[in-house]
């Protein structure tokens, strides 16, 4: 629970008991408090958001020249600290369109940090500490449940996104560890040609459709100096490197080679018959 100490007429209080506070003994003035952990101000309603604040220990930590505090672990405060976020979700949003009345009562659950998350402990913490009829409590119930129910779908969602990612990454390392050494050479230089833009050349038909405007064929030279033209213009670069010009020269050779639609006579390259 967080304690406030009025900076007007010093007096302390607890967080629900601020409202109480500035209606009765400092009536009629702004409100200007000071958390009494962290020594921090807040003016106007400022402090409704300060739901949670250092521990003895962190604010020893800070006073203390080398002296670390370890953040202790409690699921219970994860849990109302994700309670508390989902009330302020609800009254940030517009998905809900509140009444006024459901507006005020979710205002005043946002400045209790205690709220409890069970249906029927909620209806009666609501009932009997905010004075809400019974009606409005259950209504108010329908929605936080609605809005937890949508956070936890997102959450496993997420969760099972994050799993399939680790389960590919697993047997995409396992097939690269049990791949026979040439295969994975052969997954390397595919890999290779995709990132330098090789893979996806049409060989084939800029070779054919060079050739095929040439009625008594083209020399050999030719067509290559017109392929590697462009070949470099599908790299976008000027020229190629010595690595890409070796790697051009080796593929063009096997592509005249392989190909059936095309002729070799000696220097001329011709439509094969």
């Amino acid at each position: 629970m967080v304690f406030f100490t009025c900076n007007i007429c010093g007096e302390s209080a607890k967080k629900p008991a601020v409202e109480k506070h500035y209606q009765t003994r400092c009536r009629g003035k702004e409100k200007n408090v000071s958390c009494m952990d962290c020594l921090k101000d807040f003016f106007g309603e400022d402090y409704v958001a300060h739901t949670k604040c250092i521990s003895e220990a962190q604010k020893y930590a800070s006073q203390t020249q080398g002296f670390t505090s370890k953040e202790p672990r409690n699921k219970n405060a994860q849990k109302q600290d994700s309670w508390m976020d989902s009330i302020r979700a609800i009254l940030d949003g517009s998905e809900y369109q509140l009444t006024p009345a459901l507006r005020a009562a979710f205002q005043k659950l946002q400045s209790v940090d205690n709220v409890p998350r069970k249906k029927a402990k909620f209806e009666n913490f609501v009932g009997n500490c905010m004075r809400l009829p019974r009606h409005q409590a259950t209504e108010v119930w329908d929605i936080l449940e609605k809005e937890l129910n949508k956070l936890k779908q997102a959450k496993q969602q997420e969760l099972a996104r994050i799993k399939a990612e680790k389960e590919a990454e697993l047997a995409r390392r396992k097939e690269d560890e049990e791949a026979p050494p040439k295969k994975k050479a052969k997954i390397e230089e595919a890999s290779k040609e995709a990132t330098n833009g090789t893979a996806d050349f049409d060989w084939p038909s800029q070779l054919t459709k060079i050739v095929g405007k040439q009625s008594e064929g083209i020399f050999l030279e030719k067509l290559r100096k017109k392929l590697l033209k462009k070949f470099t213009k599908h790299l976008t670069v000027e020229e190629l490197n010595e690595k890409q010009a070796k790697k051009f020269n080796k593929r063009f050779d096997k592509q005249l080679k392989l190909s059936e639609s095309l002729q070799v006579d000696g220097d001329l390259v011709k439509i094969a018959s």
